[in-house]
């Protein structure tokens, strides 16, 4: 693979950067812009020495043009974090010389579009709508494909969280230009590698969020070479279920069920489950905590308890390596936060001293962030289902489409 960091020459050179502005937002506001703040190590790179940058991300799941999935608010915190005029261009660049970022919102399967993106200035940086706009992206559609490659010499991937998708901006337009891994994509693979390569023990994995279904492949990888693999949060419900206790109504993937008894057949002297729990009325009154064997029909589990966190907080202390994915529960609710905020910061206090950590995914970010600890971890990583996939061994497109670029 080859690393943009290690280009000569990117003076007058044109590149079509794959960045990841995929951060929570609501309403038109985001919530979080770790993302974002990731890739301007990168665009600051091209621009210092002498690219024009072309901007190419998504936000959210759109089926077509929906004006609620604009990248308009994450261009707006790019600007920001770059100290530049944000511009919104239809049909006329502007005139006067002022370092912009250019929104672009045009249909750019238009070739009027594509000629007035060519035009800009070199200084400007330009940010297109969203791509998953464009059916065309997932469908993996060759001329429009040729058609995004056409306004570039070169194509950056620095969207590791992307890494796993297999779309027409990840793994078809490193066929048709030079490919480069970005600054941001070249630390989440030499961070991975690390966690990887040292066999330093005891190795601790947390799993936690709401499904189990996309983590299967890291826990079997994982299962084999970690000592200890605590879970929580909707993958803990599914595993206490295929154990025999109530969980009531609390959010369970139940046609993983097979899959649950077999991961506990295969990894039970290193799985480790909550002991008890944080229930409620699924509307979320009369939280209070009880043993998972006491777990009523009508409740729903929403976080882990006190017996848990000690349980987990003993495993942490001892590691010497640890990854984490996934919250212990409804965190984004106060009542129902503390067991993540809990682990997030015991998980702090074990990373920069004698344990390497790396944690992942759009929701650990946030309930780090949340907990204050984000930057007292050795490395988090951008991507959530890519980061378990690259652990897990498996094949990710967009990096197999870069070891493969012209």
């Amino acid at each position: 693979m080859k690393f943009i960091s290690q280009h000569k020459n990117l003076k007058g050179k044109t590149v079509l950067l794959r960045a990841d502005f995929d951060d929570p937002h609501q309403g038109g506001r985001l919530l979080d812009d770790y993302r974002i703040r990731m890739s301007t190590e990168t665009i600051k790179f091209l621009h210092q020495r002498g690219a024009k940058v072309i901007v190419v991300s998504k936000t959210g799941r759109p089926d077509g043009f929906d004006v609620s999935e604009s990248l308009m608010p994450e261009a707006r915190r790019l600007a920001d974090l770059l100290n530049k005029k944000l511009v919104v261009v239809k049909d006329r660049l502007p005139e006067y010389d002022l370092n912009h970022i250019i929104f672009f919102p045009g249909d750019i399967r238009e070739q009027k579009n594509i000629d007035l993106i060519k035009k800009v200035h070199p200084k400007d940086l330009v940010v297109l709508e969203n791509i998953r706009f464009y059916q065309e992206e997932q469908n993996l559609d060759r001329k429009f494909a040729k058609s995004l490659a056409s306004i570039a010499d070169l194509y950056v991937d620095d969207a590791f969280a992307m890494a796993h998708r297999n779309e027409v901006t990840t793994a078809v337009l490193p066929e048709l230009l030079p490919g480069f891994a970005g600054l941001r994509l070249e630390k989440e693979i030499k961070a991975l590698d690390k966690l990887l390569t040292s066999r330093t023990h005891p190795f601790l994995v947390l799993m936690g969020g709401a499904k189990i279904s996309d983590k299967v492949g890291a826990i079997k990888s994982l299962g084999r070479h970690a000592d200890k693999i605590l879970i929580g949060g909707g993958p803990a419900n599914l595993f206490l279920l295929a154990k025999g206790y109530e969980i009531g109504k609390s959010i369970c993937e139940k046609d993983q069920l097979k899959l649950a008894k077999e991961l506990w057949r295969n990894f039970k002297d290193k799985l480790i489950l909550p002991v008890d729990v944080l229930v409620a009325k699924p509307d979320f009154s009369d939280p209070h905590f009880v043993g998972v064997d006491q777990v009523k029909k009508d409740q729903a589990i929403f976080d882990i308890g006190p017996k848990t966190i000690l349980e987990f907080a003993m495993q942490i202390k001892t590691a010497k390596k640890m990854v984490w994915n996934g919250p212990m529960g409804h965190y984004e609710i106060k009542n129902f936060s503390h067991g993540t905020f809990a682990i997030a910061e015991l998980f702090a206090s074990k990373c920069q001293r004698n344990c390497y950590g790396v944690a992942g995914g759009g929701d650990s970010v946030s309930a780090l962030t949340r907990a204050k600890v984000l930057d007292q971890i050795d490395f988090v990583s951008t991507g959530g289902g890519a980061m378990l996939d690259y652990l897990a061994g498996e094949k990710l497109p967009a990096l197999e489409a870069l070891e493969h670029s012209k």
